[in-house]
Formats: C-alpha cells, sequence, structure tokens
C-alpha cells in the first residue's frame, strides 16, 4: 500500500511530493514529462510587487523566505542550480503611466519592496525608459525545466510517466486503486487537466493561454528582470524569457501569429539594440474565476484532495499551499478560507 497518489508534477506536484517526502511518506506521481505545462514554460517569476497601485502583492512576507527556502533546499537536494535572485526593473511606459505612479508615491502608500531612487542610466544604451521607472526587490525566478528535470530523475522510482487516466481510478472501501496498487490518498495537481477531472468538475476555472519568446539580445548582460508590458527575464548567455500574453479564447498550446506578433512589438517598444528570436511556445495556465487557489478535500469522497489553480503566482504559492494542504492531511489544521476548495 502507497500512501499518496499524486496527478501531475507541475510546481504543486513536486511541492506536494518534497512535503511528502519531508513527512516520510510514500507516493508516486504521475506525469506525461513532455515539458509543454504552465510550470515548464513559465518564467517562474515571483514578483512581489504588481497591478497599477504598486501594492504588495498578498503574504509577500511569509511567501518569499518560504519559497527561498523551499527552492534552496531543491537545489541542495539535487546538486542544480535553479533558483535565481534579481530586482525588478519596472518601467513606465507612458506619460500617463508616470503619473499613477507619482499619485501613489504622494499618497504614500509605497511598497517597501519598491526603491524609487536607483539609478539606472546604464541602460540608456539598451533600453527605452523616456518615462523612468522603479526597482523592486527583492525579485527571483526559478528556473523550471532544470528543476523538474531533475526532480523527475530524483524520484524515478516513485515517477509513472503517463498521462492520467480518471476511468482507470478505483475506489473500493475507501482505497483508490491505479494500475493495480493500492493508495490510501490521492491528490489532483494536474493544472488545467483538472477541467477534465470529474471528481471535482464544481470548480469555476478559467483557463488563459499565455504565449512567451525566448530571444537572444547581444551584449546586454543584464540579471535584472525588466518590465515594460512585457516581462525580459534573464536565463543564460545573453539569452532572455520574453512574455507573456494573455488570452483566453483559444485554449490549444498551439503558439500564434498574433501571439508572437505582440510580443515582438513589446521588445520593439522596450529595446534599442537587435534581438533574435530562438524559440516560440505556449501553454495553458490553470487560474480560476476569482483568482484563488483551490486546495481542499472534496466534499464527499475521503482522502481524495486538490492542490491547484496557482495561476500566475505559482512559483510563491505552490510551497505555500503544498505545506498547508500536508498540515491539513495530517493534522487537520484548516486551509485558508479564500484558497479552500469547499466554497465552491
Amino acid at each position: 500500500m502507497i500512501d499518496f497518489l499524486i496527478v501531475g508534477g507541475g510546481f504543486s506536484g513536486i511541492n506536494m511530493a518534497a512535503q511528502l517526502q519531508q513527512h516520510q511518506k510514500t507516493f508516486h506521481l504521475i506525469d506525461s514529462c513532455d515539458f509543454n505545462s504552465a510550470t515548464a514554460v513559465s518564467a517562474g517569476l515571483i514578483n512581489p510587487v504588481t497591478g497599477r497601485k504598486f501594492a504588495t502583492q498578498w503574504n509577500m512576507d511569509e511567501l518569499i523566505p518560504l519559497a527561498v527556502k523551499t527552492y534552496t533546499h531543491f537545489e541542495q537536494q539535487l546538486g542544480i542550480k535553479c533558483l535565481y535572485e534579481s530586482a525588478v526593473f519596472k518601467i513606465h511606459k507612458s506619460e500617463s503611466a508616470l503619473e499613477e505612479w507619482l499619485r501613489v508615491k504622494d499618497a504614500g502608500v509605497i511598497s517597501t519592496y519598491i526603491d524609487a531612487t536607483k539609478n539606472n542610466s546604464h541602460y540608456a544604451k539598451y533600453l527605452d525608459f523616456r518615462f523612468g521607472g522603479i526597482t523592486i526587490h527583492p525579485a527571483f525566478h526559478v528556473d523550471s525545466p532544470t528543476l523538474l528535470h531533475a526532480f523527475y530523475k530524483s524520484i524515478k522510482e516513485h515517477l509513472i510517466q503517463s498521462i492520467f487516466n480518471y476511468n482507470d481510478l478505483s475506489i473500493e472501501q475507501g482505497i483508490f486503486i491505479y494500475n493495480n496498487t493500492k493508495y490510501n490518498h490521492i491528490i489532483f495537481c494536474e493544472g488545467v487537466h483538472a477541467m477534465q477531472n470529474p471528481y471535482f468538475d464544481f470548480i469555476a476555472f478559467k483557463p488563459a493561454k499565455g504565449e512567451c519568446l525566448i530571444v537572444e539580445i547581444p551584449n546586454f548582460n543584464t540579471t535584472q528582470i525588466i518590465m515594460k508590458g512585457i516581462m525580459l527575464v534573464p536565463m543564460h548567455n545573453n539569452i532572455y524569457w520574453v512574455g507573456a500574453t494573455n488570452t483566453w479564447n483559444d485554449l490549444t498550446t498551439a503558439t500564434t501569429v498574433s501571439g508572437k506578433s505582440e510580443l515582438e512589438e513589446g521588445l520593439n517598444a522596450l529595446l534599442k539594440v537587435p534581438y533574435r528570436v530562438l524559440a516560440h511556445k505556449a501553454a495553458i495556465r490553470p487560474t480560476i474565476r476569482d483568482r484563488a487557489p483551490a486546495v481542499g478535500r472534496h466534499p464527499n469522497i475521503k482522502n481524495m484532495f486538490v492542490l491547484n489553480g496557482m495561476g500566475t503566482k505559482g512559483t510563491a504559492h505552490a510551497p505555500y499551499y503544498a505545506q498547508q494542504l500536508v498540515a491539513h492531511i495530517l493534522n487537520n489544521t484548516p486551509i485558508n478560507k479564500e484558497a479552500n476548495v469547499n466554497r465552491f
């Protein structure tokens, strides 16, 4: 008998597996491992300040230390480098955007993560920031493909590389049976595939397609994340992740001409120097209508759980809610009201 079956191996799934390892629980993780998931395609960004009000995102003073601890532990456990501390140079796109920032600044409600005095003049040769900008620090990004590859390799004896088939799951006297193996618990972390999940079909998903580019910008050599409508996230050797679009009317993982055009328009408005497109990718984010995750126990089936809907903040939210869900399962501690799946 295995303690847990985890369905899905994105940020939610691997954080769940890591939590179970720490509690010395046995598990299998099932995932297709095809690296076209929202996690694999994302920039893995942790940005404490977003939005037009320049406000600190919810609970960042707790989320950031936990995320740093979690991904540093992954690095040590797996012998890799995947977590990068950085800063965001957020550029005002227009005069009206600058005026909006000045109104927030004059109101005296500036996030403690914002530095409006940092001199970014060294970017003048490379970037158009005629209306100025602010610096947000600290920010982080996780090299998700490197993390996923290494984690899957480390749990190869516990990894089922396959697409999960709901029809092959049976429940007998409270025990889950899949591929002739018995499990005490099952946790669905399958991202956008949850929309086909018959057990959690009541969750109000509103998935969004995001497209990104991988580009080379010769001699740019920055470790900062640049934001001006689009985001420019450094990877290595003058290679950058550029993204991301946000659409709801096309939920395929096929890249589009319009998506590429939108990203290139953003790059052309940002950069004063040439760039070269190396790759174009797309994935579907498992966002939920009220923009909060779905975490907790199935209303009727004992020992069936969900950890999903992390959306654009999955890098920071997954360690937090995985920890919370494990505590809920093992010790019956409560799930945060705004994220509890029982709200649906």
